[in-house]
């Protein structure tokens, strides 16, 4: 079982005039917090994407894919985890959980919305708000997490030079026919998509986010991916990849 180091809530006081105190609280990462307290572990209280409530807010930080938020949880032996707003592109760090147990003072432990994954979210007030899943082409994790478009977060068959393996929201496409990819245009001069086969292997076959690297990688960071070259039978073409 992992160890994970505990972050101790903490109050600054301070005398004023005759023995009037004023108490500053200071929260755990991933815990829940109101406005005017200070977070530990390099995160800040900010409105949550997800909750079991409505508005609620709780010690985070943004991110991108998981491996950047702080291993610094609560109760948790589990790790942190990104979940990306597929509207926005904007993702928040969360503890995961297999029960309340897991979770912070002001949290709970909540099903993302279309996965299994569980995650510990401010408990707030009014309608719930999940966040929309990934949009197609976009870097994720978990693998086998539910992506916009129908696609699915699956282990990328490309990645940057000297990168380790990524996951991506994606299809496979063993027909080779980039017209069953998420964002293919029929009659379109020119696609944003295209099916792509890694070794010319047609059972290994995904649908992937063309880019054109004279954009300075324009075509792919709001999918927090980047424009690489890969050589295929026909020549060089340019994919996004995580």
């Amino acid at each position: 079982m992992k160890i994970r180091e505990l972050v101790l809530s903490m109050s600054v006081m301070m005398s004023i005039g005759a023995g009037c105190i004023v108490e500053v609280a200071s929260r755990s990462a991933y815990e829940g917090c109101t406005a005017g307290q200070t977070c530990g572990g390099g995160t800040l209280c900010s409105t949550a994407g997800f909750t079991t409530g409505g508005a609620g807010s709780f010690c985070t930080t943004t991110c991108s894919v998981s491996t950047v938020c702080p291993d610094f949880g609560t109760n948790s032996v589990y790790l942190p985890t990104c979940v990306v707003n597929g509207s926005t592109g904007l993702g928040q760090c969360y503890d995961t959980c297999a029960s309340n147990l897991d979770c912070g003072v002001g949290t709970q432990c909540a099903v993302i919305p279309g996965t299994a994954n569980q995650i510990c979210v401010p408990i707030g007030t009014g309608t719930v708000t999940p966040p929309p899943p990934p949009a197609a082409y976009t870097s994720c994790t978990p693998a086998g997490g539910a992506c916009g478009s129908g696609t699915t977060c699956a282990p990328s068959m490309f990645a940057r030079a000297g990168a380790a393996q990524g996951n991506l929201c994606t299809i496979s496409c063993t027909s080779g026919n980039a017209a069953m990819c998420p964002g293919y245009v029929p009659g379109a001069a020119r696609q944003s998509v295209e099916c792509v086969a890694p070794m010319g292997n047609p059972n290994l076959a995904q649908c992937m986010r063309l880019c054109n690297p004279a954009n300075g990688n324009r075509d792919c960071a709001p999918y927090f991916t980047t424009c690489a070259a890969v050589a295929m039978a026909a020549g060089t073409i340019n994919i996004c990849v995580p």
